[in-house]
């Protein structure tokens, strides 16, 4: 499995709209990848910047992008790379990682409960505690062959889109950093390509790692 990760520092003006909604950021970066023979889906995350210096975000995709269909001018810069995960990870050995995810609980109306009925009633809801946060990457960290976690909240907010027709949409957010085990390559790599949580069209998800 061949990853394309690419970080692109934007141009301010010709992408204020777009850092401004992730919904609108999301369909820019999507022209990237028009074309008939488009199967697969792309992750991306907007990176942390300190005032004053360029906005940069971060694009992964099975598919090879084509950064000359976005907007002219829309960035000034532009790195990337090829990478298999399958060649750069492997069982024992320590990562340290970042994702800005959406935490979240399912959770059934007790009265559903009761009745049995479960199917159509179930409500996702967001995570906003430092440890309720944490709970859920370990189990998503098990689900990713990671073992011996030991994470931080970097920061936790609500991310705001409007979307097509006016509808809006509100979601928490919580950037986790921090090393971790590896016990099995395969679902780690399935990870990566795949992402993490729910919201990935709205620059959640994408799992950054890093031999330790």
């Amino acid at each position: 499995m061949t990853l394309h990760l690419a970080k692109l520092i934007l141009n301010l003006q010709k992408a204020r709209q777009d850092l401004s909604d992730p919904y609108d950021m999301h369909r820019t970066l999507s022209r990237a990848f028009a074309g008939p023979r488009i199967r697969s889906p792309f992750l991306w995350r907007l990176e942390d910047t300190r005032p004053g210096e360029p906005a940069v975000v971060l694009v992964q995709s099975e598919t090879v992008p084509n950064w000359q269909q976005l907007p002219e001018h829309w960035w000034v810069d532009l790195a990337q790379r090829v990478w298999e995960p399958e060649t750069v990870i492997h069982p024992g050995q320590w990562l340290r990682f970042r994702v800005l995810a959406n935490p979240t609980v399912t959770t059934v109306p007790k009265g559903v409960q009761a009745q049995g009925s479960a199917r159509g009633h179930r409500k996702r809801l967001g995570l906003t505690k430092a440890d309720d946060q944490l709970a859920w990457l370990q189990r998503q960290g098990q689900r990713l062959g990671l073992s011996s976690m030991n994470a931080v909240v970097v920061r936790s907010n609500r991310l705001r889109s409007t979307k097509k027709k006016g509808h809006s949409i509100t979601v928490v957010t919580a950037l986790l950093e921090g090393q971790a085990q590896v016990t099995d390559s395969a679902a780690l790599a399935t990870g990566l390509k795949t992402g993490i949580g729910h919201a990935r069209m709205l620059g959640l998800g994408l799992l950054s790692v890093a031999p330790l």
